[in-house]
């Protein structure tokens, strides 16, 4: 026959310990997991060592700036004044150029033969009139030796036609009638002689005027053929004034044609600055204001002064003219170079921070200040930056404590120890 199992039975007094072992375990894994059992108490965390400044009222230059080119106080473009090969150059690009100075020679020699020979036909119809030079506007026509001949064969042709006048009228008559009028007649003839001899006399002088006015243009053209630097009307050759050779065209031996271009002057001292200017400003700017000039190949700004503005608004743009002169007397500032200008308006006082202490990011500007010992931010606008300082509006005031360089995790509510305290905003 089969084995059969019996039951196997435990003690009972083992099974309740174990069970009361259990029971506890699970009492205190519950009594840990209970919320409102207390925790030990977080550490505090520690103040943020900041840097802080007051607000303070400064003096802000209100500014107009506008770009534009820079042009020389005159520019020029010395051309030919008349035909013929050039012989010789005395300056080049580069060079500087007082009024007056040579810069150009062309070949005289035909303009030379040209006045030689006015002059030899001047000589000849002189020597008609018997003179050997033009005279003064005051001449007494009569006084030319033709002229006088004609007048003395005149004079003797009345006289002895009154002679046979008082012949004639005579009783009996001393003098035939035929005789008397031979007579008449040899005085009329030698009255329209003395007028031919002054109107012939008159036409020679005039001719000799218009041959002398001939050699003063061959003249005028010898001496054109040397070309100078320009003078100024009412102005000396010995003036201040200096020309730089901008650019130079010809060569030697090149022939030119009147009116061609031989070189471009520029004088740069002072020069010229022309800008342009929204609309709304036109009413801002003024002549005399300060403007202060800036280029790209230097650092430092230099000084000028508005001289002239536009009367007009350009209707395309919106804009008006305006032009600066500044002094070069280093000739640092080269005609046709990029500028900017900004032109003192007004002046104004302000609100202002260092520039450290005002924070922007994704479009918001904002300031944080002490209130308490702990940060507080606050959002601002900002207007201009000068001498390291900016411009801040809103709910500021010197009183305020504003921390310099602040840090991403300074932010609201954050406890912070100011290190170095700003000292009191004074009045």
């Amino acid at each position: 026959m089969p084995r059969r199992m019996l039951p196997q039975f435990r003690s009972p007094g083992r099974s309740a310990a174990a069970h009361g072992v259990l029971l506890l375990g699970v009492a205190l894994t519950l009594g840990a997991c209970d919320p409102a059992t207390p925790s030990p108490q977080q550490a505090a965390p520690a103040p943020i060592a900041v840097e802080t400044v007051h607000p303070q009222l400064r003096e802000f230059t209100r500014l107009v700036r506008a770009t534009g080119s820079i042009f020389g106080d005159e520019e020029a473009t010395i051309a030919a004044k008349v035909s013929g090969r050039v012989v010789a150059i005395h300056k080049d690009f580069g060079d500087i150029a007082s009024p007056a100075e040579p810069l150009l020679q062309i070949d005289p020699t035909d303009y030379e033969l040209a006045r030689t020979e006015r002059e030899r036909a001047l000589s000849q119809t002189l020597a008609r009139l018997g003179l050997e030079s033009i005279p003064d506007t005051t001449l007494d026509i009569d006084s030319l030796p033709s002229v006088e001949r004609a007048r003395l064969q005149s004079a003797n042709a009345h006289a002895r036609f009154e002679r046979g006048r008082s012949l004639a009228d005579r009783q009996p008559p001393l003098i035939s009638e035929q005789d008397f009028a031979d007579l008449q007649t040899a005085a009329e003839v030698a009255e329209s002689e003395l007028r031919v001899e002054r109107l012939t006399a008159q036409a020679i002088l005039a001719e000799a005027r218009a041959l002398e006015a001939q050699v003063a243009t061959a003249q005028q053209r010898i001496a054109d053929t040397l070309h100078l630097a320009p003078v100024n009307a009412g102005e000396s050759a010995s003036s201040a004034t200096r020309y730089e050779i901008a650019t130079r065209y010809v060569s030697i031996g090149d022939f030119v044609q009147m009116g061609d271009p031989l070189f471009r002057v520029v004088d740069s001292d002072p020069v010229k600055l022309r800008v342009t200017a929204p609309e709304r400003r036109l009413g801002e700017v003024r002549v005399g204001q300060t403007a202060r000039v800036t280029v790209e190949a230097f650092a430092e700004p230099f000084e000028g002064r508005v001289t002239r503005i536009s009367p007009t608004v350009d209707s395309a743009t919106r804009t008006f003219l305006i032009e600066v002169t500044v002094p070069n007397a280093d000739g640092r500032l080269a005609p046709g170079a990029f500028a900017v200008a900004e032109i003192e308006i007004a002046r104004e006082t302000a609100l202002a921070l260092p520039v450290d202490a005002v924070v922007a990011f994704a479009g918001v500007v904002k300031v944080v200040t002490v209130v308490d010992g702990k940060a507080q931010e606050q959002r601002v606008t900002t207007g201009d930056v000068q001498d390291g300082f900016v411009e801040v509006s809103g709910r500021l005031s010197p009183s305020d404590l504003v921390i310099r360089r602040p840090s991403g995790a300074i932010v609201t509510g954050a406890p912070v120890e100011v290190q170095n305290p700003a000292p009191e905003p004074t009045e």
